[in-house]
């Protein structure tokens, strides 16, 4: 596995619910399956647009992606949760994001790639966080057309 899709992995991803839910990679969340019977969905994504390809970007310039995003959303017509991942060991700072309800994973996938981003988190029936990289940046340099696996 290499350092980005540690990086990834090691990540905890946060979605302003009352109270917060926390979810990692690979694990199930009873919290994701709430929301889904909430929004009536089966499947979910977290979606960012700071820091594209892992350029670390001046807090401004995130501010500015991540309203771009919340207006596609919002035009898209998609019910979206305020979210968030984080570096559990501080060298990245949080990175502003969307948990959306019902998004295609290859819609996700398409607007994840117009924001410049490695990979997205979804979860399906099974409430489980999977990574899925962007098809031309997946870990390694190589390209794949999609990775799910948790």
């Amino acid at each position: 596995m290499d350092r980005l899709e540690q990086t990834y992995r090691a990540a905890a991803y946060r979605i302003d619910t009352a109270p917060a839910l926390t979810v990692r990679i690979g694990q199930a969340s009873s919290g994701i399956a709430t929301l889904h019977h909430v929004h009536q969905c089966r499947d979910s994504l977290f979606i960012s647009a700071c820091n594209p390809r892992s350029r670390r970007l001046r807090p401004a310039g995130n501010a500015r992606r991540t309203r771009a995003l919340r207006r596609v959303l919002d035009r898209l017509g998609y019910a979206w949760l305020p979210a968030r991942g984080m570096d559990p060991d501080r060298q990245w700072p949080d990175e502003p994001g969307f948990w959306i309800a019902a998004m295609p994973l290859d819609e996700g996938l398409r607007l994840a790639r117009r924001f410049g981003q490695n990979a997205i988190v979804r979860w399906s029936e099974d409430a489980v966080a999977q990574l899925a990289w962007v098809p031309a940046t997946a870990p390694g340099g190589t390209r794949r057309r999609r990775r799910t696996r948790g």
